[in-house]
């Protein structure tokens, strides 16, 4: 059988490691397979990217070039690269060679071997600065006890994934980093390999610290999608039930008070503030009956489940 990989970078000013990383990649994919395909996605670069591409063209015939109109960052640049992929198996890796294209190997024999749908690389002895570990370790904390997905490693590379796993993915703003638990909540099989991390070859690292601020922001979006996309009215109502629950203690409370004790409730806040919480909570309920019916209208036609084979 003839394995058919696609190898999927993303690259932004990269000049100094995309003659070298396209040299190993294809001495690397040669070995495994003549059927493969390599795709850069130039994310906007500045500097002189897309007329080296464009000159290791000539002598790569294998290999695809995507030139975005400006920087959108890792996401957008691998969804862009995905919707190009055409071959069974799709491996993601940086351009920075920080990762051994000699690992590919390694990365996709659970898929061929039919143990995983999805093989997560998992990097020893990370070379990256000390607050990018930290962050990496609060991830990959906020991962499992938020999103319940116990990894080491959840970052979207060194990854490799069939291509069927990366159909009606819709990624944005920073869930590049979420992409592993996102197909984990699909249901799809994830299998970690070691791997090993190296030295950047050339250039400075783009990551950024204040990332990690929207990729939060990102991860309770999945959470929200993941737990309540198809019955919104379940958090919404939830919350507006027992708002009106502690609105309605409240007010008993205070109508007791004033009935049975004579007590004046004149100048107290906790009235206004049963009053309040009643409001609000209403509220949540019609916000929630709203965002139900959107996602109604949202998955006509689509299936809120995925099949993994049919037997007849």
């Amino acid at each position: 059988m003839i394995i058919k990989l696609s190898v999927v970078a993303p690259a932004y000013n990269e000049t100094g490691n995309l003659t070298p990383f396209c040299q190993k990649v294809k001495t690397a994919l040669k070995r495994i397979t003549p059927d493969f395909e390599i795709i850069i996605v130039d994310d906007g670069s500045t500097d002189n990217s897309l007329e080296l591409l464009e000159k290791i063209k000539q002598s790569t015939a294998e290999l695809k070039v995507i030139r975005l109109r400006r920087r959108s960052g890792q996401t957008a640049a691998l969804m862009a690269g995905f919707s190009l992929a055409k071959k069974e198996i799709v491996v993601v890796l940086d351009a920075d060679l920080q990762q051994d294209p000699e690992d590919i190997k390694k990365l996709i024999t659970p898929i061929i071997n039919g143990k995983a749908d999805v093989v997560s690389g998992q990097r020893q002895k990370r070379q990256h600065s000390l607050s990018v570990r930290m962050i990496a370790m609060v991830e990959k904390w906020l991962n499992g006890w938020i999103l319940n997905v116990k990894l080491n490693d959840t970052a979207v590379s060194p990854n490799a994934y069939k291509k069927e796993c990366l159909k009606d993915l819709d990624l944005y703003g920073e869930m590049h980093r979420f992409l592993v638990p996102i197909l984990y909540w699909r249901g799809f099989k994830i299998v970690e390999v070691n791997v090993p991390h190296y030295p950047r070859h050339a250039g400075k690292s783009k990551y950024k610290p204040n990332k990690a601020i929207r990729g939060f922001l990102d991860l309770i979006i999945i959470k929200f999608w993941q737990d309540y996309s198809s019955r919104p009215i379940h958090i919404f109502g939830t919350i507006g039930l027992w708002l009106i629950f502690l609105s309605l203690a409240l007010g008993l409370e205070e109508a007791i008070r004033k009935l049975f004790f004579h007590l004046s409730i004149y100048n107290r806040t906790l009235p206004l503030l049963a009053a309040f919480l009643g409001i609000v909570g209403i509220q949540f309920l019609v916000f929630g009956i709203l965002a139900d019916i959107l996602v109604k209208i949202y998955y006509q036609g689509k299936s809120t489940y995925q099949i993994e084979k049919i037997i007849q």
